[in-house]
């Protein structure tokens, strides 16, 4: 993956309803600061000037948030029934999100459930920051979990790494980053996480590879090509398969499947609920305040790498 121009914007899925992009690394969704002019949302409005709604802030409806370094699959909505329709799946979380990271050093378990409570570093020079409860001025913590599948293990420019799936069970601002520094294995370039001292890779390797949203009027499902094989970039060198990505991502889709098949059965015994109709709005009217706050409420909650 090359890094991002304004005309070089990959897109993994599209429909009346939404687009979901393949979103570069060290490229913002948005910047009210003069210099950043390459960004996702300038990306769009380049590709898809005909679709930039002048109602929105942004332009366009991000469904979710990556950070400025992670790349990988992110929905945007195209109208506000459809931004709706999935604010509704990621409320009752029903979607379901898998990252690709290469991280420092050779995991030995095959598999592991990380539940470490993540607030807010309060400490003076870290207000940047996430931190796991325990940690000097970590503020507000809340529970959290993560699961991690080791994939791979082998070398980053000489120095051992593992590459692993994480599946963030919760939502919270640098959750998988948090979690993976706690247990020992940061993320290789994760600049912020290693206190500064992991600044030699040109990126910080976390890529958003499996995104799942059952919306009620279609499925989105992608996964965004692995960037983190030898032929996109030499400095990683795998020395041992634990696990086959195929099979891994395989074993979550027939997973989901099975409880959304048991969520329908217990509904069908109860006898199901009404659903809700979708709140409609005039067209051309803006979206109103307490709307907007809301939205970004979630957005900001829902900032998951």
């Amino acid at each position: 993956m090359e890094p991002g121009t304004i005309d070089n914007l990959s897109i993994l899925y599209q429909s009346s309803d939404f687009i979901v992009v393949n979103k570069h690394w060290d490229i913002r969704i948005d910047s009210k600061m003069w210099y950043e002019t390459l960004t996702l949302q300038s990306q769009l409005r380049h590709r898809f000037p005909e679709l930039a709604d002048p109602d929105t802030y942004y332009g366009f409806r991000f469904c979710h948030q990556l950070d400025f370094s992670t790349s990988g699959a992110l929905c945007v909505a195209l109208n506000k029934a459809a931004a709706g329709s999935a604010y509704k799946c990621f409320k009752e979380r029903l979607v379901t999100k898998a990252y690709l990271a290469l991280v420092r050093g050779h995991v030995s378990q095959s598999r592991m459930t990380i539940r470490y409570a993540i607030g807010k570093n309060t400490t003076e020079g870290r207000t940047h920051m996430m931190c796991i409860d325990g940690t000097e001025g970590c503020e507000n913590p809340k529970p959290c979990q993560s699961e991690l599948i080791v994939l791979e293990h082998g070398s980053y420019s000489g120095d051992p790494v593992t590459k692993v799936l994480l599946q963030p069970l919760t939502g919270r601002t640098h959750q998988l980053r948090v979690h993976c520094s706690a247990v020992g294995h940061p993320i290789v370039g994760d600049f912020t996480y290693s206190l500064g001292q992991d600044s030699s890779p040109y990126r910080m390797m976390l890529h958003a590879y499996y995104l799942r949203i059952p919306t009620r009027g279609e499925l989105i499902e992608v996964c965004a090509p692995d960037p983190f094989v030898p032929a996109m970039d030499g400095n990683w060198e795998p020395q041992r398969v634990t696990r086959r990505l195929e099979d891994t991502i395989q074993e979550l889709k027939d997973k989901v499947t099975q409880e959304e098949q048991e969520q329908q059965g217990q509904e069908a015994v109860g006898g199901g609920a009404e659903e809700e109709e979708e709140p409609r709005s005039e067209a051309g009217s803006t979206e109103p305040e307490e709307q907007r706050v809301r939205c970004q409420q979630w957005l900001a909650e829902w900032a998951l790498e």
